[in-house]
């Protein structure tokens, strides 16, 4: 459901009734409060359910120790599959806490095919940290044509050693998913990924393989209205990241919210415990997909050697 859908619906929902006809004849809250309480109830939704997932990606680099995570990422055990590409080959990564982290990997620096990512926080911006730091630079090519927005065949000058299906690269700030590849071409390129905007990009501009990916839960995109009742139609054409037979329990909770300030007896119609509502989706979410038992840890630590590093995770000092 587009976002121009769901205020249409709310709008109705908390609309002065006709008294003849028993439909909506005026709006009586201004459309900047609607999508201000509606991405509020979303907001609740996503932490209660961790039903918004994404696909974050980004380039590790040699001996790269810090990353930046994706801004929206869920504080709570958000991330349930992180991979690391190298020479075309992914390799699983296991999300682990400090205290995890730090008894095992005593000596620093050291460089392999990084197997260990540490979220940790400073203030509102989200980091990781990689054990043991990447010892390989993501894979970098070059446009050998113009593309334009929409063009789903990509034109390089290599894909040597690149993921040979379903995969993310980087031109300039756009990101791309290709479906498949042959030397010199991306196939079947999903434009504008990640909440990035699909754009013109002009021959000899870099190519960047996305060697890092992360599969996670997020907040919703921010709702930004211009003015009380002017929204931007890139705003309004908007898809909304909630599965469709959610959407009903929200845009009922957003009417209740906003008629409760004003109509106690027009709010009983959506009165309902949200919270059992929102409880009952993170059910249903949870038994129509696996999400691993503990955020991204996909398999148990690694076997500790004599020096205290972990056995198999290809280490060079």
């Amino acid at each position: 459901m587009k976002i121009n859908e769901a205020l249409r619906l709310i709008n109705f929902r908390v609309g002065t009734l006709d008294d003849i006809s028993g439909r909506a004849v005026n709006p009586i809250i201004n459309n900047r409060t609607i999508l201000l309480v509606l991405y509020e109830q979303m907001v609740k939704y996503a932490r209660r359910t961790k039903g918004i997932e994404d696909v974050y990606s980004t380039q590790l680099n040699t001996n790269q120790p810090i990353i930046k995570a994706p801004s929206l990422a869920l504080r709570a055990e958000p991330y349930f599959y992180v991979g690391v590409t190298q020479n075309g080959a992914i390799f699983p990564c296991t999300m682990k806490k400090p205290t995890d982290v730090f008894p095992i990997f005593r000596f620093n620096p050291i460089s392999g095919i990084t197997n260990w990512l540490m979220p940790w926080y400073s203030g509102k911006d989200k980091y990781f940290n990689d054990f043991p730091m990447k010892s390989g630079s993501g894979k970098t090519s070059t446009l050998t044509n113009d593309i334009s927005a929409v063009d789903t065949t990509i034109t390089v000058s290599s894909t040597t050693s690149y993921v040979k299906n379903n995969a993310r690269v980087t031109i300039d700030n756009e990101k791309i998913l290709y479906g498949r590849l042959d030397a010199t071409h991306f196939y079947d390129c999903v434009r504008g990924m990640e909440a990035t905007d699909a754009a013109a990009h002009t021959a000899g501009t870099t190519v960047y393989e996305n060697n890092l990916v992360l599969f996670y839960s997020r907040l919703p995109l921010p709702i930004v209205p211009t003015d009380d009742n002017f929204i931007d139609k890139s705003i309004l054409n908007r898809e909304l990241e909630i599965v469709e037979e959610h959407l009903e329990g929200i845009l009922d909770a957003t009417a209740y919210k906003l008629l409760l300030k004003i109509d106690m007896e027009r709010a009983n119609a959506y009165k309902m415990d949200y919270d059992i509502v929102f409880e009952e989706y993170k059910k249903e979410i949870k038994s129509g997909a696996y999400r691993g038992s503990l955020g991204a840890s996909i398999r148990q630590p690694f076997n500790i050697n004599e020096s205290g590093t972990p056995y198999g995770a290809n280490l060079m000092y």
